[in-house]
């Protein structure tokens, strides 16, 4: 495993625990998980979210666990 996949990894994880607590939009996201780059983050969601471990709420904006 590279360094670049430990850290996508351990922002999985950090993602995941912030959307246990409530949805919650990107930037909201990246605050609780300590992610600093916005993209980055958006990019990991939609993997997330093809992976079926994620859900959009196009409605709200929100990001929920899946």
């Amino acid at each position: 495993m590279t360094v670049g996949s430990l850290v996508m990894l351990n922002d999985r994880e950090n993602i995941l625990t912030a959307l246990r607590e409530k949805a919650l939009k990107v930037r909201e996201i990246m605050k609780r998980a300590n992610v600093v780059n916005e993209e980055a983050c958006q990019s990991l969601l939609l993997k997330m979210r093809d992976e079926g471990v994620v859900k959009f709420d196009i409605h709200s904006g929100r990001w929920l666990i899946g």
